[in-house]
């Protein structure tokens, strides 16, 4: 199977209200020789506000985000998309990718109408660099070494990560050079360290890991997250009741006989409090996991493989105790309302119908005209939303004259922050002219001097 890795610059951080400013991607072979190439860029949607702290990372300044001889949003997802249908079916790399790029690439598609989980659906699968190279960096320190910060600590962001082991530099924060280093790394690790790559493919399967922590009495989790330990040794004892894809894991180095003994709302309750006894390991997050057996020994600290074995095996063998602790979990898990923004509910609502689905893969070939006329078909409100307002950026002379001034009106407040949009989640002018100030000093003043048009 091929990998495909990629990268995205943004207008922030902010993975429902920001956007994609430019992507990158290279695609590879089985040996990680690269095959193709593809870059893009784009323009600003008439409603977002950058964030100045991530345009002047990106090297970007607002004229620039905005020139009008750029494509729009829309016709560089689209040719996103083409591409990365074409390259399919693949394995889908970035670094941070999981929580950060391919939340904006799914945002993005869900914006502009395609499909959204592309690049775990239809034979594709996907995992996240960071994790291998913090796995790297820990279990194989001679073949990746860690980054150095400002302050002399281990770092594993890329740009520090890529020069430690060597990389030639690039600009930072370009998706281009960003792409490139990662692809390096991939290949320092799968030549230095082929079992820790293997293991590292086999979890971008879905379906493995689900295989895995239902047959492993007990197995190790690299989790960078929510604790000092890197490595947690777990057993699974449930899966969520709301989302299939997360399983509940308990900690084996926690006092199980103290879980045991309390009482359903005290179970509930202490699965809050770190550290927490149950780890909520996402199957369709292609994480790290490793057998016991494949752990070195000094790794255990002080238990060993015996020892979490039998403790895993008496847990698994009582199944009211392992019922209590599922439903506790479930208990404890915060339950948030439903949005009225339409870019929130990209995962709440449910999927598309098959119906819904169709008249999507119209839309992008039908002229706007039709696609108008398409819009209203939709059985699902969030594409109905989402489809008036492509055309409305698009092609705005189709939309009735007093929609197309609510709408003008709607956008000029999203961007001020007023009216029904007072304390929005995403950046408003006021806010951008706010966070401009903070960064003054370490800007130009041409850099500064851009942003006297944003109102």
């Amino acid at each position: 199977m091929a990998f495909v890795f990629y990268d995205v610059e943004t207008t922030g951080l902010n993975k429902r209200f920001d956007q994609i400013l430019q992507f990158a991607a290279v695609r590879a072979d089985v040996d990680l020789v690269e095959t193709e190439k593809f870059e893009t860029r784009c323009r600003l949607m008439p409603h977002i506000v950058p964030s100045p702290k991530a345009l002047h990372l990106t090297g970007t300044s607002l004229a620039e985000a905005s020139d009008m001889s750029r494509q729009t949003h829309y016709s560089m997802v689209c040719e996103i998309a083409r591409v990365l249908e074409t390259w399919s079916p693949a394995i889908f790399l970035g670094f941070n990718s999981i929580s950060f790029d391919e939340e904006f690439l799914r945002q993005a598609f869900y914006q502009c109408l395609h499909p959204v989980f592309l690049t775990n659906t239809n034979r594709n699968a996907r995992a996240d660099v960071l994790n291998l190279m913090r796995a790297a960096g820990t279990l194989h320190p001679t073949v990746i070494r860690p980054g150095v910060g400002a302050d002399g600590a281990d770092v594993y962001q890329l740009g520090p990560l890529a020069a430690a082991n060597g990389i030639k530099a690039g600009r930072a924060h370009d998706a281009v050079h960003d792409v490139e280093a990662m692809l390096e790394l991939c290949r320092l690790v799968r030549s230095g360290a082929p079992e820790l790559w293997s293991t590292f493919l086999r979890f971008s399967s879905k379906t493995s890991v689900i295989d895995f922590v239902r047959d492993e009495d007990a197995f190790a989790y690299f989790d960078f997250y929510g604790s000092s330990r890197i490595m947690h040794f777990l057993t699974r004892v449930g899966i969520s009741p709301r989302d299939r894809n997360v399983h509940y894991c308990l900690d084996l180095a926690g006092d199980i006989e103290a879980l045991r003994n309390l009482e359903e709302q005290a179970l509930a309750e202490r699965l809050k409090v770190e550290p927490r006894p149950i780890r909520r390991l996402k199957v369709n997050g292609s994480p790290l996991l490793y057998p016991l057996w494949d752990i070195e020994r000094p790794l255990f600290r002080d238990t060993s493989e015996e020892e979490l074995m039998r403790t895993a095996s008496l847990v698994r063998a009582d199944a009211d105790f392992m019922e209590r602790l599922t439903n506790a979990a479930a208990a404890s898990e915060v339950v948030y309302p439903a949005s009225e923004h339409v870019e929130l509910q990209i995962y709440g609502a449910g999927f598309f119908s098959d119906a819904d689905r169709e008249l999507c893969r119209q839309f992008h070939s039908r002229s706007w005209d039709e696609r108008l006329r398409l819009v209203e078909g939709f059985e699902d409100q969030r594409l109905r939303r989402l489809g008036r307002r492509l055309i409305y950026f698009e092609a705005p002379h189709l939309i009735v004259d007093v929609d197309r001034r609510a709408m003008d009106e709607d956008i000029a407040a999203r961007r001020r922050g007023d009216g029904r949009h007072s304390s929005p989640p995403w950046t408003t002018v006021p806010s951008a002219l706010a966070e401009l100030e903070l960064i003054r000093g370490k800007i130009s003043e041409e850099f500064i001097q851009s942003f006297g048009s944003i109102t």
